[in-house]
């Protein structure tokens, strides 16, 4: 998994204005990390699943793409109802840093995915 401690420098950007030690930065990211964990596990569930029932599993782009998506909807969804009781974040500047925030970890994810694809294709 990505290293937790890069959401946790991105978090201070986002919400600069209320002033959080940076410990509340990195516990906020840790439950962020645990929870895509999570969500990618019940994720590999539901492709395998439809690939039983005869859909095909993530090698088929359609299903590969709706997991997708709603792993991203799933992440904003949680900051969004994270960032509230965390950070005193509400009305619509809560939604777009909730957005933002996922699409960061979005690509965060997506950058270790490729480090690690680099280092698998460079070693063996």
């Amino acid at each position: 998994m990505p290293s937790r401690s890069s959401c946790a420098l991105v978090l201070p950007l986002a919400f600069f204005r209320e002033r959080r030690p940076f410990m509340t930065h990195l516990a906020f990211s840790l439950h962020l990390y645990t929870f895509l964990l999570l969500l990618f596990c019940v994720a590999l569930f539901l492709a395998r699943f439809s690939e039983l029932l005869g859909f095909g599993g993530l090698d088929v782009p359609r299903v590969d793409n709706v997991l997708s998506i709603a792993n991203l909807a799933a992440c904003t969804a949680y900051v969004y109802l994270a960032s509230g009781p965390v950070y005193g974040a509400s009305g619509k500047l809560r939604a777009a840093k909730a957005l933002l925030l996922a699409l960061t970890v979005a690509t965060i994810v997506l950058g270790y995915r490729f480090v690690l694809f680099l280092v698998t294709l460079y070693t063996t």
